[in-house]
């Protein structure tokens, strides 16, 4: 059966999400609020999908509302502001919050989703820009496993795999869990590199060794083109964003009383980062940042570049 979708959220993530429901036969509404976003969106738009101008038409016009925002402040926004999600919802209508949200922020949203007779569910996801354009993006899911179910068809569109986490708001937590694993391991690397530089050792050296033994991991592939050539598009994560999910994590492992003495470690990390004035950079000139600490510069090889 064809469903009607609507996206709030159309970058680097939501748009390849959206091709693929579109191919799928869905019908389409977008929330384009300007000129780039159509431009962004022209392919999905010519294939016959409607330009909508609040996230109240959005949600009116749809079945599914699936939101791809930054965070909690964006989510309650589109949510809960004039000619919001709210406005324009329906009974029965399901929305799915695909950003990485704050689970407390989740759970306000779902209880007030679920007031005006729609459902929800929280459905982090995991991967690259690339993945989300290739329709193999993991999705960690929050909410009723019955609606799940019923929901996975127009999930497997655009999801690899599908992770049915718990109640509501514990996929966004498990996505919190993920990024406080793979940001760490980032962090580590980033000293690691500059330690190297300090005690002399071949950073290409350094690399095939821990490409070859137990400190191997995706965090570390992604950073070796930066390392190795200035490479920065195989980890495509703004170090802002970065450390958004970290404060999140942070705040989540404390509303736990678990401890987080390697999450406040990172945590601070990433804040030096951005007072460094590199937020806007991709992750992997952590790797600079960190080593400018050490009053290094990078290689002659690598470039410093803006991610976009």
């Amino acid at each position: 059966m064809t469903t009607s979708v609507g996206f709030i959220g159309l970058g680097m993530m939501g748009r390849g999400m959206a091709k693929h429901v579109q191919a799928q036969g869905h019908a389409l509404a977008l929330l384009i609020r300007s000129a780039e976003a159509e431009e962004r969106c022209a392919e999905l738009l010519a294939a016959g999908a409607r330009g909508l101008n609040s996230a109240a038409e959005v949600a009116a016009a749809s079945d599914v509302v699936i939101l791809c925002v930054t965070g909690s402040p964006q989510v309650e926004e589109v949510v809960f502001g004039e000619s919001g999600v709210l406005q324009g919802l329906k009974p029965g209508t399901v929305v799915v919050d695909c950003s990485t949200s704050q689970p407390e922020s989740t759970r306000h949203v779902a209880q007030e989703i679920a007031a005006k007779g729609a459902l929800f569910l929280d459905a982090a996801m995991t991967g690259t820009p690339r993945d989300a354009d290739a329709g193999k993006i993991n999705l960690l899911v929050g909410g009723d496993a019955a609606l799940l179910a019923r929901m996975r068809p127009l999930f497997q569109a655009f999801a690899q795999n599908i992770y049915h986490c718990g109640g509501i708001s514990t996929g966004h937590a498990t996505k919190l869990l993920h990024q406080f694993v793979v940001l760490g391991n980032a962090a580590i690397l980033a000293e690691a590199f500059s330690c190297a530089a300090m005690t002399k050792v071949d950073p290409a050296v350094l690399c095939d060794v821990i490409a070859s033994g137990g400190a191997n991991s995706t965090a570390f592939q992604r950073l070796r083109p930066y390392v190795l050539e200035g490479d920065d598009q195989g980890f495509r994560f703004s170090l802002d964003n970065a450390l958004k999910d970290m404060h999140y994590y942070a705040r989540m492992s404390a509303q736990a009383r678990a401890v987080s003495f390697i999450a406040g470690a990172v945590h601070n990390t990433y804040t030096v980062a951005k007072h460094f004035g590199a937020g806007s950079q991709f992750v992997p000139h952590l790797v600079q940042r960190v080593g400018l600490l050490n009053g290094l510069t990078l290689p002659a090889t690598a470039k410093d570049g803006a991610g976009d």
